[in-house]
């Protein structure tokens, strides 16, 4: 279990994550080409074009490892998801983690800065479409 998280959190801090993205879009190829009919064969194209736009989007977080959104992403972003993950956990199985509550000011701040993050990716990834 510990070993599959580090892995998990590894792939994701270094940008390994596109591994999933060449398995499914190599399925969705073999698809196309099994395809019995016009109709599965147009899911498939469907398909393919979804994970190729999936894999250019990680392509491009991944081109710009030092910008303001990919460093607030492994410093904000990622210790609150898995400080939120960690109290679900412990809700849910009981665990005797303790998990303590932030301070009001660090959870006021969090209510911002995450936001923050994810918008300023999300429009860093369309200005860079845009400008192609």
């Amino acid at each position: 279990m510990i070993g599959t998280i580090v892995t998990f959190l590894t792939r994701l801090l270094v940008g390994g994550s596109t591994g999933g993205l060449a398995e499914q879009l190599r399925q969705a190829y073999e698809a196309k080409l099994q395809a019995e009919n016009s109709i599965v064969r147009a899911q498939a194209e469907h398909d393919i074009k979804r994970i190729e736009a999936a894999i250019e989007v990680a392509k491009v977080a991944n081109e710009d490892r030092w910008s303001a959104t990919s460093l607030g992403r492994y410093l904000i972003v990622v210790p609150f998801g898995l400080w939120y993950s960690a109290i679900i956990l412990d809700s849910i199985f009981i665990f005797q983690w303790d998990v303590l509550a932030l301070p009001e000011r660090v959870m006021r701040l969090s209510e911002w800065l995450v936001p923050a993050v994810i918008v300023g990716d999300a429009g860093r990834t369309i200005f860079r479409r845009l400008a192609r």
